[in-house]
């Protein structure tokens, strides 16, 4: 069996292209997810009519500056609108009435905001931006007109935040961590899978069979062989990548996170399964991963809050294993939790992990038992 478990590692070792896509995925992969976009759009193109043209307009104007938005191009038309939003060439417009400054003293005054609608996300966040930036005018404004004139006492509401976990408010550490959990599962399918299928498709099944090595060993050092690889990677690119590399502040320990991923191992092992039962060539298997994979990571928050999915299939998220390895792997790294605040989703993730390892063998081993290979 040692021997056995030898041949194993040394042929992954010797599979060059599974070796530079194992590498690249935990090393390159993560660095881009966390360093190569922000979930928050940054630098918005807008275009600024100002039909006032008064101090207090451009004193509003002066207001909008980076990272929110670029500096505001002036335009002189309405037509000029028309163009550069047809055009795509910017996503946000302000336009300044005339008699802006005169409307403000009086009482009240107003501006318009045309938004490019195509881009949703661009057009969601810089409407909230444009607002923000009003509506702090305004009220600096008003709190100046109410200090010339001694009124005093008026009530408010003073909102301080604050931001547990992740003060600075990187998303780059959620987006880092969010592709190491991917990168995870897809591995964790793909080469379990990857190495019950060779046998199949080499054609040395038939020999095993009839030689006194049980099934069961070979299966099982398989299964140890792919575990230990796996497990070994994970441990180098938390080590090196994801703390060395990126310098995320990460709170728990990499003992921990293996222990949670060995158990995490075990159900994407059991997916493994299911798909070696299937597949009938090794080219099916990628294939056959994106099958599985997909819903999972619908059904996890990874790119989808769940509380963004409808009612029916929001009930679903319990299916998905990588939900609760992504809370799990959360809690554990950027919260710090302790394993007794962790312990209920380690039993939901125990149980997933034990029905679809009892599901995925029972299948393999239907298909061997009959003869499919």
């Amino acid at each position: 069996m040692w021997q056995l478990l030898r041949k194993e590692l040394l042929h992954m070792l010797r599979d060059r292209g599974l070796v530079i896509f194992i590498l690249y995925a935990f090393t390159l992969d993560i660095y881009m997810a966390a360093k190569g976009f922000n979930l928050i759009p940054e630098m918005i193109s807008i275009s600024v009519y100002n039909e006032d043209n008064s101090p207090q307009s451009r004193e509003l104007i002066d207001r909008i500056k980076p990272p929110a938005f670029r500096t505001p191009r002036m335009i002189n038309s309405r037509q000029e609108i028309d163009r550069l939003l047809n055009a795509s060439e910017t996503v946000l417009v302000l336009v300044i009435p005339q008699g802006f400054e005169r409307d403000l003293y009086r009482g009240g005054a107003s501006v318009q905001v045309l938004v490019d609608g195509t881009q949703s996300t661009a057009a969601y966040l810089s409407s909230a931006y444009i607002g923000s930036i009003i509506e702090r005018y305004s009220a600096e404004l008003l709190r100046e007109r109410q200090r010339l004139r001694d009124i005093t006492g008026l009530p408010y509401v003073d909102i301080k935040s604050r931001i547990y976990f992740n003060p600075g408010a990187r998303d780059d550490i959620f987006e880092g961590l969010n592709e190491f959990f991917m990168v995870i599962t897809l591995i964790g399918m793909i080469l379990p899978a990857a190495i019950l299928i060779r046998e199949l498709e080499y054609g040395t099944i038939e020999q095993i069979l009839i030689s006194p090595f049980s099934i069961k060993k070979l299966l099982l050092m398989k299964i140890i062989a792919s575990s230990a690889f796996l497990l070994t990677m994970i441990g180098l690119s938390y080590e090196f990548v994801l703390r060395l590399w990126l310098g995320f502040p990460l709170r728990g320990t990499v003992f921990g996170f293996l222990l949670i991923s060995m158990l995490y191992g075990i159900a994407t092992t059991g997916l493994s399964f299911i798909i070696a039962s299937i597949a009938r060539r090794f080219s099916q298997i990628g294939m056959l991963t994106i099958v599985f994979f997909a819903p999972m990571l619908l059904l996890s928050g990874g790119w989808v809050p769940p509380e963004a999915l409808p009612e029916w299939l929001r009930s679903l998220t319990f299916i998905s294993p990588l939900k609760y390895y992504m809370e799990l792997g959360i809690g554990l790294l950027i919260r710090g939790a302790d394993m007794e605040m962790l312990l209920p989703n380690i039993l939901k993730l125990s149980a997933l992990a034990a029905i679809l390892m009892g599901t995925g063998y029972s299948l393999y081993n239907r298909r061997i038992s009959r003869g499919e290979y």
